[in-house]
């Protein structure tokens, strides 16, 4: 239940609205830029890997093999670039556009460490630290004590499960803090 609780697509919709919501001007811009950051950041890369499921392509939504995460992978950095074109036509947030960026290129480095080694760099820690991280460096560092627990639990669950080692749970974890400064930085 924690696993799902905290699963990548939950974290990265919590992180596309609490970025959308910070950097818009009114609350109604700031649902409907949350909206569309949900939607490509989260929703389609869902629906693709539901998709895999369902066709055979994975075992399950977690996508537990290396050798299949190159796909998802692949249609995740699609769609967070596709959103940001949408944000930049229709001129939305520039955060939000440094938030795609940031995305990419850590989806990049995870994609280069499974393509190369094999190894499943945990995209629950990753997605779950980088909120924990943003809400505490957005919001303050009270903001950041939730999110930190539920970092801790999703850390916990995916070694509990053996679906990670430790090792696999801190370098997402040290990826997703690393995300969350770098955005903090270019924005």
């Amino acid at each position: 239940m924690v696993t799902e609780l905290f699963a990548p697509a939950v974290a990265t919709a919590a992180i596309g609205a609490m970025v959308a919501f910070a950097a818009a001007p009114t609350p109604a811009s700031g649902l409907l830029w949350a909206a569309v950051a949900v939607l490509f950041g989260a929703a389609i890369p869902l629906g693709f890997l539901l998709l895999g499921q369902r066709r055979g392509w994975w075992t399950d939504h977690h996508v537990p093999d290396p050798a299949h995460r190159r796909w998802p992978i692949a249609v995740a950095v699609a769609s967070v670039l596709t959103g940001a074109a949408v944000g930049a036509v229709f001129r939305g947030p520039v955060e939000l556009l440094v938030l795609a960026l940031v995305m990419c290129a850590t989806l990049a480095v995870v994609w280069a460490v499974t393509d190369r080694g094999g190894w499943k760099v945990s995209v629950h820690a990753l997605t779950v630290v980088t909120g924990a991280t943003l809400a505490a460096l957005l919001y303050g560092p009270w903001a950041g004590v939730p999110a930190a627990l539920a970092a801790l639990a999703a850390g916990w669950s995916r070694v509990h499960l053996r679906a990670h080692t430790p090792a696999q749970v801190v370098v997402g974890g040290l990826l997703g803090a690393t995300a969350a400064i770098l955005f903090t930085a270019l924005t």
